[in-house]
């Protein structure tokens, strides 16, 4: 508990101890305050039971044989109905009942899959050439000067450093030698990981289409700036979803001092924090751990992160390894390894399904989302990073 002394100068003011006015003073409150939105035990309570998914999927296998029973009769089905017992998706039979149509002659027993779909590059041959004659002159150009040249010199060019960065030589071999270390090593995305990182969310997300009558446009009045936004710190694992936490910023308390006649505030000095820090991030490593402790089956698991300035801590490796755990950072530019990013973007499309009353909405709603991930979404967000390994032993970008 803490003492605060005031002093009265003779004339009815009264002053703090370093001599400041005192007319109102703010009680201290936890300036990395989180709110637990839901934990490990939360989400498994939310998981359907072994025997309900059973049941479904048994209820759809009795639905699809009695469609097949009830239209043997029938020689032909529509393109979706065929998908679906086939086993195929709804879209990919429609897409090749039209093809069929189309193309009479094409084969639709022919390879279907692993094609290349990667986009074009933006950098043709004229911007290549535009490059090295660029280089030739000056050796010592800087990327930042290559894109404004090409932005300047080509219309409809658009080029970001990071994208540059993200698929430079130097990013490609520091996934490779990033993959080449921890593969040597017991770590296994789908048995041992924990991934965790920050995202964002505010009251005014909305989804990104909205129904219309046929002909009219659908118009949606939004209002013109973003709400507050609410920084949401989380970790999964295969096992599920371990820790969703909520920064909450805590306004200072204002106590009036007894006997002062006025009524004006003090103003505080202090800046308003905005986003998580790392403090934030301190706090939020600690009660996960405390999660994983309570699983004996997460004990000496890796916490894997990426690169951010708030993850970049001693303190906080220093921390994760007195508990008992390990701690993995992802090389740069390297999003696709930490599959948590797939995890909040399924999140947010749950979070945006309709219109949000006040903040206390927002928050239950994405607590919920968080709950309403499959476990099977989650192996298959790691499943995914897993497959990009080779692409950094190759040295292929992402």
């Amino acid at each position: 508990m803490s003492t605060y002394f005031f002093y009265e100068n003779g004339q009815g003011k009264i002053y703090d101890e370093q001599g400041n006015d005192a007319m109102e003073w703010s009680e201290e409150v936890d300036p990395f305050y989180l709110k637990t939105l839901t934990t490990l035990r939360e989400y498994q309570q939310a998981q359907p039971s072994e025997q309900e998914q059973m049941r479904g999927e048994l209820d759809e296998n009795m639905n699809e044989v009695s469609l097949r029973v009830n239209e043997e009769d029938n020689n032909l089905f529509k393109a979706a109905k065929a998908a679906r017992f086939s086993g195929v998706s709804e879209r990919t039979g429609q897409q090749w009942a039209k093809r069929i149509r189309d193309e009479p002659e094409w084969n639709i027993f022919e390879k279907q899959t692993n094609k290349n779909k990667r986009k074009t590059g933006q950098l043709q041959e004229e911007h290549k050439e535009f490059i090295i004659d660029l280089f030739n002159k000056n050796p010592q150009t800087c990327v930042e000067d290559v894109v404004v040249s090409l932005e300047r010199l080509f219309a409809n060019f658009s080029l970001k450093e990071t994208s540059v960065q993200r698929s430079s030589g130097k990013t490609l071999q520091k996934r490779f030698e990033w993959v080449e270390q921890w593969t040597t090593t017991d770590m296994d995305f789908l048995s041992n990981c924990v991934f965790v990182d920050e995202s964002g969310f505010d009251i005014n997300m909305r989804p990104p289409s909205a129904w219309s009558k046929v002909g009219t446009p659908a118009i949606v009045e939004t209002k013109s700036t973003k709400g507050d936004s609410h920084s949401i710190l989380g970790a999964i694992s295969s096992i599920g979803v371990v820790d969703i936490e909520l920064r909450v910023t805590e306004k200072p308390k204002q106590r009036k001092v007894d006997g002062v006649g006025q009524q004006r505030k003090q103003t505080s000095n202090q800046k308003r924090r905005e986003g998580a820090k790392t403090g934030h991030y301190l706090k939020f490593i600690g009660k996960t751990l405390d999660e994983m402790d309570k699983n004996s089956c997460m004990s000496n698991f890796y916490i894997v992160m990426d690169n951010a300035p708030i993850h970049a801590s001693k303190t906080i490796d220093e921390l994760i390894a007195s508990r008992g755990y390990r701690c993995i950072h992802l090389p740069r530019y390297s999003a696709k390894l930490n599959l948590i990013e797939q995890f909040w973007f399924v999140v947010k499309n749950k979070v945006k399904r309709g219109v949000f009353t006040d903040e206390k909405d927002l928050t239950t709603r994405i607590a919920d989302a968080c709950n309403d991930v499959p476990i099977k979404y989650l192996k298959a967000f790691i499943q995914h990073s897993c497959n990009q390994f080779n692409k950094c032993k190759n040295k292929e970008p992402l």
